[in-house]
């Protein structure tokens, strides 16, 4: 009877530490500014780097995996991109410039996958915001939206882990709509008159890669 009840003991021990692991990891993944403190405060510029394609990995000239932040620079010593990077794979912020130094894009990655949000601005003098996306451990994850170069919306879709889910729709520049509908299960009900971001086969959504 003793045996068993420090045997209980042990596996409650056991099931308590794997749950507290459990909450752990799933609190970064919700609250990925929890390891930003983890990365060191030193900057090295990209091309004393290495990126491992096969593994997605930034490494040092020596092969360690690298932490800190990786900065490019344009022609004059202009910036062009700085990411945050921990044990080799981007997290946090990564951070692109156009050549006359207004932003470009502003991405959140957690363990090396876009995570959170994703802006982009147009390249032409107006530099108005075209496109803010969300993911989710590096799949296009809840609202999306993009706009035209001259800032009318152009599109508001919902996705759900990559996925058309809910109400989908396009606009004209004039603010009319021309697609207006919800995809559920792989099926979709409403005005369809563009493909969107993705094909139509037989009433069905197809995915493109």
């Amino acid at each position: 009877m003793k045996c068993n009840i420090i045997a209980l003991f042990i596996v409650n021990i056991l099931l308590t530490s794997c749950v507290k692991q459990i909450e752990e990891k799933s609190s970064d993944i919700y609250n990925p500014t929890n390891l930003v403190s983890q990365i060191p405060n030193r900057t090295m510029d990209r091309s004393f780097l290495m990126y491992d394609n096969k593994n997605s990995l930034w490494r040092t000239l020596k092969g360690k995996l690298y932490s800190g932040y990786i900065v490019s620079y344009y022609e004059e010593n202009k910036p062009k991109e700085k990411a945050s990077v921990l044990n080799g794979k981007k997290q946090s912020q990564t951070i692109r410039w156009y050549p006359d130094g207004h932003l470009k894009e502003l991405a959140n990655y957690y363990k090396g996958k876009l995570h959170g949000e994703k802006k982009i601005w147009s390249s032409d003098t107006s530099h108005i915001l075209i496109s803010h996306l969300n993911y989710f451990l590096g799949k296009a994850h809840g609202e999306q939206k993009q706009w035209y170069p001259t800032g009318e919306l152009y599109k508001k879709m919902n996705l759900n882990m990559g996925r058309e889910e809910g109400i989908q729709q396009a606009f004209r520049k004039n603010g009319d709509l021309y697609a207006n509908y919800e995809a559920k299960n792989g099926r979709i009900f409403g005005l369809k008159k563009t493909m969107l971001c993705y094909g139509l086969e037989d009433e069905n959504i197809k995915y493109k890669e």
